[in-house]
């Protein structure tokens, strides 16, 4: 968590994308060509908080999404589960699948 989150406008979905449920981190190449792709951790955790914030309203309470960022070992950090108990920071080999887990897809820059 050592990534700062550049300035400017970052737009993600609120949600996983239905279809992108239970797949594994290559299902991000079927949304690239319509601009979409896999946010930065750092990203979610702020759309999470400034969420929360601005209405009370916790997204991912019982889901996660993969995320741009490795994590050691060169799994695929995701970000999820949003509770009482704060963030659920994770990492999964790319090929590891859940019920739980999606794409909180980001819309491409330009």
């Amino acid at each position: 968590m050592a990534t700062c989150c550049l300035p400017g406008w970052h737009i993600l979905h609120m949600d996983v994308i239905d279809e992108s449920v239970s797949q594994p981190l290559d299902y991000v190449r079927r949304l690239l060509p319509a601009g979409v792709e896999l946010p930065s951790a750092i990203e979610v955790v702020l759309m999470l908080f400034l969420q929360y914030a601005r209405t009370g309203e916790q997204l991912l309470m019982r889901k996660h999404t993969w995320c741009s960022d490795t994590a050691s070992l060169g799994r695929q950090v995701t970000v999820g589960a949003f509770g009482r108990n704060g963030v659920f920071l994770s990492g999964h080999p790319g090929i590891f699948a859940s019920r739980g887990l999606g794409i909180c897809g980001k819309v491409r820059a330009g």
